[in-house]
């Protein structure tokens, strides 16, 4: 009897993980309940007794993660940014949850998800930094660098050319000195 809550919450482990191997591989709106189930090892109707639909269980492991994001970017990234000081980029949300980042912002993901985790880190940006909130430049500045991180961090997903040091260090340097310092570098 005891073991229940385990096996319960080891089976909605199992369900969650067969939803992202199928993720990593294949579009988001081509992927079934059936299909989940069946790479989990289950049925479907043990799939429904944790999830509603496909939607379900990619909603709420997207409000896992972007909780976890928000809370990262909270406590560490944006006091750091502040202070001038560079945290650890193993602390950093885009690594420490790389794999489903990665999957959630590539082809196969949700093409909603950009957008809800903009949702997530503007605002952060903007408390942070004592931003005032009817200001269109601090808007437009905070769209700026959202999206210039964000793409970057999308191509280093993509490539991985470099090591995560060098993409922070690249990430660091835009944020706190600006673009042009890195493209006079180059010259």
């Amino acid at each position: 009897m005891n073991k229940q809550p385990e096996i319960t919450e080891q089976t909605k482990r199992n369900i969650i993980e067969a939803f992202w191997k199928i993720l990593k591989k294949k579009r988001l709106d081509k992927i079934t309940v059936k299909e989940i189930a069946d790479v989990a090892g289950y049925n479907r109707s043990t799939f429904y007794a944790y999830f509603t639909s496909v939607s379900d269980i990619l909603e709420q492991e997207e409000n896992i993660l972007l909780h976890y994001i928000h809370d990262n970017a909270s406590k560490i990234l944006f006091p750091h940014l502040i202070k001038g000081l560079r945290p650890k980029a193993s602390d950093l949300y885009f690594f420490a949850k790389s794999e489903h980042l990665k999957i959630l912002l590539s082809e196969n993901g949700d093409p909603k998800f950009k957008g809800k985790l903009k949702k997530t880190i503007i605002p952060i940006a903007f408390n942070a930094f004592n931003l005032p909130k009817d200001n269109i430049y601090a808007e437009y500045l905070c769209e700026f660098c959202f999206s210039a991180v964000i793409s970057t961090i999308i191509h280093w997903y993509d490539n991985q050319e470099i090591r995560i040091d060098e993409l922070f260090d690249i990430l660091w340097t835009m944020v706190t000195k600006g673009v042009l310092l890195e493209y006079k570098k180059l010259i």
